[in-house]
């Protein structure tokens, strides 16, 4: 048999940041557990800037967490092992918008390291922010 090789999407990212961890979704007013595996910070190849978080779940790879890093993301610390946040997930085909999520890590001290992680990879905020008043307009020439 002939190995045929297999890409993630992750090929051009350089992972800064790795940890195994627990993911829980809100949703309906609980917490619903989405998988167990690693997740990563990735940054992409040099000079783009942008990152994400990843995570596959543990056996079967598949991807349960596939969120890009903004400049307004917040963490909030929960019970001591684990830290909340909001963010769009494009791993799933459920739902658009917005969703909360945990990720519970086996140890606390994982908790500090990755909120450093994500905070030096979400980036700038815009200076000026785009509207229809400040776009440039189209000339009438």
């Amino acid at each position: 048999m002939q190995e045929v090789p297999v890409e993630t999407g992750e090929e051009n990212e350089e992972t800064v940041f790795t940890v195994d961890a627990v993911l829980f979704e809100y949703l309906d007013g609980g917490w619903k557990e989405r998988g167990k595996g690693e997740v990563k910070v990735n940054v992409s190849s040099p000079g783009r800037g942008k990152a994400r978080l990843v995570m596959r779940a543990r056996g079967n790879y598949k991807l349960i967490l596939n969120a890009s890093l903004y400049s307004d993301m917040k963490l909030t610390n929960m019970d001591k092992r684990g830290v909340t946040f909001a963010c769009m997930n494009s791993a799933t085909d459920e739902k658009k918008g917005l969703s909360t999520f945990a990720l519970k890590f086996k140890d606390g001290s994982f908790v500090e390291s990755f909120t450093a992680a994500v905070a030096a990879h979400k980036g700038k905020a815009a200076s000026v922010l785009k509207t229809p008043e400040n776009s440039p307009k189209a000339s009438d020439d």
